[in-house]
């Protein structure tokens, strides 16, 4: 893993693709890219967290608090293939601080917004290059994560990567109605154990 240093936050590049924090900014067709996103019904379905507006100006004007508040409680990558092009994103929102190690713990999400994407693992390889990164840079020490139970494809993803079930729960949402939902969660110990990482556990 190698990056191009804005703070902390990095350009991250694996073997097929880079994250690009959000901070770094999106061009205009990339902005237009992430707008038609929000308008897919099947991704707002599974993902639940793409940011949309009601309009495409309106979508501009507000989406990057909504990928990196001041408050510090969120920040997001762009998911981009070698030759450039944005096919998602991933995201840590929820951060917290922990009282006891003052190590960071927050939520995963993520989504392939480009579909002939799907299945080909680069969503297993998005999360695995962001949790290195949340683990070794930003001083991470657990990140969880909530999906749908009929979602098979996130599932078999998340658990390559390394989450481990911490519950099971019947919710009800109006998108969805009723349904199964798991929390998942994974800790630097058991990422460092899984993939290893440049620096040490706690």
């Amino acid at each position: 893993m190698d990056g191009r240093a804005s703070g902390r936050h990095i350009e991250v590049h694996g073997s097929s693709l880079s994250l690009r924090p959000a901070t770094f900014g999106f061009s205009e067709a990339e902005l237009q890219r992430r707008y038609q996103w929000s308008l897919d019904n099947e991704l707002q379905y599974w993902s639940g967290t793409i940011p949309g507006g009601r309009s495409y100006a309106d979508f501009v004007e507000n989406v990057s608090y909504r990928d990196w508040p001041s408050d510090g409680r969120r920040i997001s990558y762009g998911i981009v293939t070698r030759e450039g092009e944005l096919i998602g994103m991933v995201s840590c929102y929820n951060i917290e601080q922990m009282l006891v190690t003052g190590h960071m713990v927050g939520e995963l999400g993520v989504y392939l917004g480009e579909k002939t994407y799907w299945g080909s693992g680069y969503g297993t390889e998005a999360v695995t290059l962001f949790l290195r990164h949340l683990f070794e840079q930003l001083d991470f020490d657990a990140v969880y994560l909530h999906t749908y139970k009929s979602n098979i494809r996130a599932r078999r993803s998340y658990e390559r990567v390394g989450f481990e079930l911490d519950e099971e729960r019947r919710r009800y949402s109006p998108r969805v109605g009723y349904h199964d939902e798991l929390r998942m969660s994974i800790t630097r110990t058991r990422f460092n154990q899984l993939h290893g990482l440049q620096v040490a556990t706690s």
